[in-house]
């Protein structure tokens, strides 16, 4: 296996990330390591030519700014190196917990175990966007006694999400990704918490989800596409629905706010914000 980094200028940010929009599905993903405040964009391939193939996509980009690319052999223990930063963890009456720790955790009998693996997918609940998802999902649903509602889950990840509404009651769910591995993963993980699921998966981009409408729409993705695609979003909620945006960084939070909120004001009578932060992260859940 091999890693890909390339050191990009923080004002170079938004260029690097339209191309990442544009050539989705990728094994790309924009890093800021808040310690040395470096700024890159990291891919990890299974062979040179993989790498050299997907940089082409940002050859003009690279050529620009004169960017520096470094290329790193990886052995097999990257693979298993997430398991050291996912432990058990709780929300209410919620514990999440990594699918090799099911013999060695014991838990209150009253409570609901949720178990992940994450493997090369994104969600375990303990990166603050999907936690925020958690939160806010555990508290507008956990008591809700009509159990004819739908969930939409955008960018399901490993399935976190989808596989805690069906904890909640939600009789419909469609979880879509536009990456197959997570599809993959969200399968596996589904097969781990439930043997009759009812969580539909496809692996497509926000672009080609089909008019419905939802009681919940939850959307842990890119502020940029969560702009872009705004109006879709809404218009996907039903007359009382509630709408969930994580991947959101507290310096975004405004612009993507005042987007929605401009909408919101022009197709419905009445409408609630709520804004949560974690670290430098923040969810907006409006209620209609």
């Amino acid at each position: 296996m091999l890693k890909v980094v390339v050191n990009i200028n923080k004002k170079n940010r938004l260029e690097a990330e339209n191309i990442l929009f544009e050539t989705a599905p990728h094994n790309w993903v924009v890093i800021f390591n808040r310690q040395t405040k470096q700024l890159t964009l990291e891919g990890v391939f299974t062979s040179k030519n993989e790498a050299e193939q997907d940089l082409s996509n940002f050859k003009e980009f690279i050529s620009k700014y004169n960017n520096e690319v470094e290329f790193t052999e990886l052995d097999n223990k990257w693979e298993e190196a997430y398991k050291d930063h996912f432990k058990p963890w709780s929300y209410k009456s919620f514990n999440f917990i990594p699918e090799w720790e099911i013999s060695s955790q014991t838990y209150s009998k009253n409570n609901i175990n949720i178990y992940i693996d994450p493997g090369m997918a994104f969600g375990t609940g303990t990166h603050e966007t999907t936690r925020l998802c958690i939160e806010l999902m555990i508290d507008s649903f956990i008591h809700v006694q009509n159990k004819s509602n739908k969930l939409l889950d955008i960018g399901c990840g490993s399935g976190i999400l989808s596989i805690l509404g069906q904890f909640l009651g939600f009789e419909s769910i469609d979880a879509i990704d536009n990456d197959i591995n997570a599809i993959q993963n969200s399968i596996q993980n589904i097969s781990l918490n439930f043997n009759d699921s009812k969580i539909q998966l496809e692996c497509k981009p926000v672009s080609a989800i089909e008019n419905n409408e939802y009681d919940c729409v939850v959307a842990n993705i890119q502020s940029d596409i969560l702009i872009n695609y705004a109006n879709k979003l809404i218009e996907l909620l039903n007359n009382k629905g509630q709408l969930i945006l994580s991947g959101i960084l507290n310096y975004e939070v405004e612009d993507v706010n005042r987007k929605f909120n401009k909408i919101l004001q022009n197709k419905v009578k009445k409408f609630s914000t709520k804004k949560r932060h974690f670290n430098e992260w923040c969810a907006i859940q409006y209620k209609i």
